[in-house]
């Protein structure tokens, strides 16, 4: 083998290394699995003490660069969860402080406190819960240098069902 031989094929292989850890990087970030530290999930409790708790099912490190959560009420913007860069060990779970930011404290607050009333059938329907929407936007970036999100939309209802299931990571326990 000529030495241009070899180092067309530590190229080859340096490149799919690169891209393999760019794309495993996406998938274990996609993997990651958000919960309440408490026993049940309620918006109004996440909104005031400000943690959730992250699951890493996969056998790796995962990392990422944001996380941002919405939360929407006929299409309108009632508040944002946000987390900066984290590193979550395998097969753990970690309680993570977020930030929530509202232009309208108040507003989001009775927002939360309502749904979570309804949601829980502690209170009768005065606000249509079928209008909330969650939106869980991932960024990371792959290979370091190229922004990808994962973006999922989510009812207010089928967001607060997964935060309050059982993780992978409480059944390895």
């Amino acid at each position: 083998m000529d030495k241009y031989s070899i180092i067309t094929l530590i190229s080859i292989i340096v490149i799919i290394g690169s891209v393999s850890y760019g794309v495993w990087g996406i998938y274990s970030v996609e993997q990651l699995q958000l919960r309440t530290p408490n026993t049940e999930f309620r918006y109004f409790e996440m909104a005031n003490y400000e943690t959730m708790e992250m699951c890493n099912p996969m056998s790796f490190f995962t990392s990422f660069d944001a996380l941002r959560i919405e939360a929407y009420y006929t299409n309108d913007l009632k508040g944002v969860f946000e987390i900066g860069s984290t590193t979550i060990n395998p097969n753990t779970s970690k309680v993570i402080d977020i930030q929530f930011s509202s232009e309208n404290f108040a507003e989001s607050q009775y927002l939360f406190m309502h749904m979570d009333g309804q949601f829980e059938d502690e209170l009768p329907i005065r606000l249509d819960p079928s209008k909330m929407i969650m939106v869980t936007n991932f960024e990371t970036k792959i290979i370091g240098i190229i922004p990808y999100q994962s973006t999922i939309t989510q009812s207010g209802l089928e967001f607060t069902k997964m935060m309050n299931e059982d993780s992978r990571c409480e059944e390895s326990d």
